[in-house]
């Protein structure tokens, strides 16, 4: 049984659960730019935007309920390169990049992070976790219809984008391995649970299994 209250406990789960609190208010950020982007979906966007908002209000009364203060320089500093990335790709007005970024990449992330901790979690944290797990997937499957919709043309523009983002993403799972393992998590379910949800959001746009599996295979090498 996972003793909530350990010293060990709780020191990992100030770092992991700042990584989350920072993740979700950059996805607020991140689907507010987008809806100025993509003005014809302002109004959803924004609705998106305010889910994420309302995620880091969430899960930072999680770090309370446990009485431990997240660590929000370890989570700034993991997200730092994302970010830089996703601001350059805004700046240039790359939707494509913007989307495949925020509303594959990370979300698709969220999810397996969060479905490998749901076993895991609290009792107060595990009723918060279900309905953000639903977001998410309403998150990802926005941003894989409006991907779908573009056709052909844009596949050689995400294949791109994620070349440059996975790595990025993946480091932020190896330097976090040890504290997602002190509160439960298993690495390796994560990593499976992302490179399934990836590999299926990645064919729901119209790029090829085997592609999606060989940009995970490179990216993995990289990694390693």
């Amino acid at each position: 049984m996972i003793d909530f209250k350990s010293p060990s406990y709780c020191d990992a789960y100030s770092r992991v659960n700042a990584l989350v609190i920072v993740g979700e208010a950059l996805a607020d950020r991140h689907f507010r730019s987008l809806a100025r982007l993509i003005p014809d979906d302002e109004e959803h966007l924004l609705r998106l935007a305010a889910m994420e908002g309302r995620h880091t209000v969430d899960f930072s009364s999680c770090g309370r309920n446990l009485g431990v203060k997240p660590s929000m320089a370890t989570g700034k500093s993991l997200f730092a390169p994302l970010e830089r990335l996703f601001r350059a790709l805004e700046n240039s007005r790359d939707v494509v990049g913007c989307l495949v970024l925020q509303g594959l990449i990370v979300e698709c992330f969220a999810v397996a992070a969060y479905r490998a901790y749901l076993p895991v979690a609290d009792p107060y944290a595990r009723a918060i976790t279900v309905t953000v797990i639903d977001d998410e997937t309403k998150h990802l499957n926005y941003a894989e219809c409006w991907l779908q919709a573009m056709g052909e043309q844009i596949h050689s523009q995400i294949v791109h984008i994620c070349e440059k983002a996975l790595p990025l993403t993946l480091s932020i799972l190896k330097a976090m391995k040890s504290d997602l393992s002190a509160i439960g998590i298993d690495c390796t379910d994560l990593l499976a649970f992302f490179c399934e949800d990836f590999t299926q959001a990645l064919f729901s746009v119209g790029i090829p299994l085997t592609d999606a599996h060989r940009l995970l295979i490179k990216t993995a090498a990289v990694e390693h």
